[in-house]
């Protein structure tokens, strides 16, 4: 297994679709191109903002292939492979990893809401077909199953298993299970970000970083250099465009952000649509808004 560890600065980058609903590749290379010129740590590829339910199986391992491809080596690929069939998982990781994937996401299994022995059997099948890092996937608010800190200490104990993306929310559970546990613990939620790396977390798989990267790279080393205000100012000006890409459903708001912008088209999968109009003018003051004061705070330098 790969002795890199899953730690930085992450982003759950969105899939671009065209008019006819297939992957827009054009965009989705420009998209990684902007990530890369931010210098982030990594991307995640056909996560939930990646709207993986609605992607097929050869749809991920292009976008796996053509990640590994454009990025330059520095930039590392996370697939999101895990699902509530322990066997399609296994194969769909498999595939991932040949594809150019050097670590997997894997979510605890919705909708089955397996005992704690079942869950251990799906990361222990998984870990030992594929030999690269795992990052078990912690979001009780879609799986219908949040797990307690001693549980998912527990499940880091599995070979391979070195790092978790928490997006319950609760800064309470996440620095608990920092003392936990001696994985990576990485914070799944935007809001929290940068309370979570005061109380030991390694970094973010994040939202926000589709369309501000270079602002949450510059926050994080901010915090590291011991610049608090400088990091605490960026993590102001975010909040508010970080709050409005989940004033709907994610990754609904970001489509919208993506148009408005001039990324990509405002187009999802069903059963997944476009944001109201209301929504979308509120989504289009707050990122102006939020631009416009990173453009002024980044350009001085500290």
């Amino acid at each position: 297994m790969s002795s890199v560890s899953i730690e930085g600065v992450w982003t759950a980058i969105g899939t671009p679709f065209s008019d006819n609903g297939s992957v827009d590749w054009s965009a989705f290379e420009s998209h990684l191109a902007q990530q890369a010129a931010a210098k982030i740590t990594g991307i995640v590829i056909s996560g939930t903002t990646g709207e993986s339910p609605t992607l097929t199986v050869q749809e991920k391992i292009s976008m796996v292939r053509k990640a590994r491809a454009v990025l330059p080596p520095g930039v590392r690929v996370m697939a999101g492979s895990g699902g509530n069939n322990t066997a399609q998982s296994i194969e769909l990781s498999k595939l991932c990893v040949d594809a150019g994937a050097d670590s997997l996401l894997i979510v605890t299994p919705p909708y089955n809401k397996p005992s704690m022995a079942g869950l251990r059997l799906h990361y222990q099948m998984i870990s030992e077909s594929v030999a690269v890092p795992l990052c078990l996937y912690h979001v009780p608010g879609r799986t219908g199953q949040g797990l307690t800190v001693s549980a998912l200490a527990d499940l880091t104990t599995i070979p391979n298993v070195v790092a978790v993306k928490e997006a319950s929310g609760d800064l309470g559970l996440y620095g608990r299970l920092v003392n936990a546990s001696t994985a990576n613990i990485l914070t799944g939620d935007d809001p929290t970000y940068l309370a979570s790396l005061a109380v030991g977390g390694r970094g973010v798989i994040s939202v926000i970083s589709n369309i501000f990267p270079e602002a949450m790279v510059e926050m994080t080393r901010a915090f590291h250099a011991k610049k608090n205000e400088r990091a605490l100012a960026i993590h102001k000006i975010l909040l508010p465009a970080i709050d409005i890409m989940f004033c709907e459903g994610n990754p609904g708001p970001l489509k919208a952000a993506f148009e408005i912008l001039g990324l990509s088209k405002n187009i999802l999968r069903a059963p997944l649509a476009p944001v109201t109009s209301e929504n979308y003018a509120l989504i289009k003051s707050t990122l102006f808004l939020a631009k416009s004061q990173l453009a002024s705070l980044l350009a001085r330098s500290e």
